[in-house]
């Protein structure tokens, strides 16, 4: 809580709420952001859940609102045409094939809205990566859990590396 300006990224994966964190230190965080700070949120069934951050004071910066539903079923991540312009997800290795040269997902959190970027979606057009700005910071919230199936070369992979180093950047 002290130190929360000393940092440059804050990261939740698939974090659920279970009375680690006080509420105090959500209101911080969404106040770091807004005064320049990052957030990424990597989410699994737990952000579609009762204990989801998105229950917690995030829910003023995070830029999609779960529904309460995943998705599941086999699916190849496509950059959206914004996500091919944009810096974080232009040119990803793999990106320029349909589908793209990289490893299905199997699991997608769905959401009610979204008021953000989408620059990577799933099944049926459905966001999976969306990146916002609050303020003078920024958030992205990738959808799933399964980014892992590319980092353990699942099919092929996937470029995890150079996507999470462009989202931290």
């Amino acid at each position: 809580q002290q130190k929360i300006n000393e940092f440059q990224l804050i990261i939740f994966d698939r974090y659920a709420r279970q009375g680690v964190l006080p509420i105090i230190y959500f209101d911080n965080i969404t106040r770091y952001v807004r005064d320049g700070g990052a957030v990424l949120v990597a989410a699994g069934p737990d952000y579609a859940s009762q204990t989801s951050i998105w229950r917690t004071p995030l829910d003023a910066i995070l830029p999609a609102e779960p529904s309460g539903r995943t998705t599941e079923i086999p699916f190849h991540a496509r950059l959206t045409d914004l996500g091919k312009r944009h810096p974080v997800t232009r040119g990803l290795e793999g990106s320029e094939t349909d589908p793209p040269h990289w490893s299905r997902f199997f699991r997608l959190v769905d959401t009610r809205s979204a008021n953000g970027t989408s620059v990577m979606d799933g099944p049926n057009g459905k966001p999976l990566l969306i990146l916002s700005r609050e303020g003078e910071g920024r958030v992205a919230l990738l959808l799933s859990d399964h980014i892992w199936l590319w980092a353990r070369g699942f099919e092929g992979g996937g470029p995890h590396v150079q996507l999470y180093r462009r989202i931290a950047h």
